[in-house]
């Protein structure tokens, strides 16, 4: 019986210290210096052998590495990715996607990050049926006709 209580407690503090997923916004490393209706942009830093929380990015994004840098990506699903990247490396960065990222570097991990918070109006339409046709105005018609007579 006191085995039992016993696994039953070590059960529910194990379960209590797991940390939940968070959104990006929300993970301690990553703070928000700048927000509008555009963009997103975190400032993130990142102390020598530690990690990020598992954090959502939910908008397409970019970021600038701020100073050379190893650090090992596991996106949530996926296998673990080791980058290296150089002071000024930049790299696009599609979402959606949950992730941790841990720096094996001596030195601290710092970049900054810029949210597209708009990048489902920056993906291209897919096709509807009915491919579009420029139209032709007055004005284009006799922009066309004006450098044609100059040409000849």
């Amino acid at each position: 019986m006191n085995r039992l209580i016993l696994f039953l407690l070590l059960t529910a503090l194990l379960a209590a210290q797991s940390k939940p997923e968070v959104e990006v916004a929300a993970e301690p490393h990553h703070h928000l210096v700048l927000t509008n209706d555009q963009v997103r942009v975190f400032d993130v830093n990142l102390a020598p052998h530690s990690e990020t929380r598992l954090h959502w990015h939910r908008h397409d994004s970019f970021f600038v590495a701020l100073g050379a840098s190893e650090i090992v990506n596991t996106v949530e699903g996926k296998d673990p990715v080791s980058l290296t990247l150089a002071e000024g490396d930049v790299r696009f960065v599609p979402a959606p996607f949950a992730h941790i990222f841990r720096n094996v570097a001596a030195q601290p991990f710092r970049n900054v990050t810029i949210e597209l918070v708009q990048d489902e109006k920056l993906r291209p339409s897919p096709p509807t049926g009915t491919p579009r046709t420029p139209r032709t105005t007055a004005a284009s018609k006799s922009s066309r006709a004006a450098r044609k007579k100059s040409s000849s």
